[in-house]
């Protein structure tokens, strides 16, 4: 005969009450502590644009360098730096200008280049560098 052990006889299964119990509070606390996404929202911030100039400049269509046999740089008959300066920051600061000024004109920025026959051939190379640091990639050659 078989013994009754009432401790044996209960159901021996898994109470899902409390796992349940700890999943919801698991889900709360993950979406109660969940950082969400800020959607996009309008940021005053200005961009940088043209910026006014200090003082009018007044170039006109044919941008003629004239370059002497004493290192002295002419623009459109003005004379601009030391005949000694290598990096002709003045030059470069204008040219620079002029570029700016035929972009937003939008036409291209046009330098014809005159040196004279006793003309340094480092000094031609100065004012072409100027006028690679001022972006002025149209320079044209004019021989006399």
């Amino acid at each position: 005969m078989k013994s009754h052990n009432p401790i044996q006889d209960e159901d021996d299964g898994f109470s899902i009450d409390s796992m349940l119990d700890i999943v919801f509070l698991l889900l709360i606390y993950f979406m109660v502590t969940a950082a969400f996404v800020k959607e996009e929202a309008d940021i005053s911030m200005s961009l940088p644009s043209r910026v006014s100039q200090d003082e009018p400049l007044d170039m006109p269509e044919e941008q003629v360098l004239d370059i002497l046999a004493d290192g002295s740089v002419w623009l459109n008959g003005q004379p601009f730096d030391d005949a000694t300066s290598a990096t002709l920051p003045q030059l470069t600061r204008t040219l620079t200008r002029f570029r700016a000024a035929a972009e937003d004109a939008q036409v291209p920025a046009f330098i014809v280049v005159q040196a004279e026959d006793d003309a340094a051939h480092q000094r031609i190379i100065d004012v072409l560098n100027a006028c690679a640091v001022a972006e002025i990639s149209l320079v044209s050659f004019n021989l006399e």
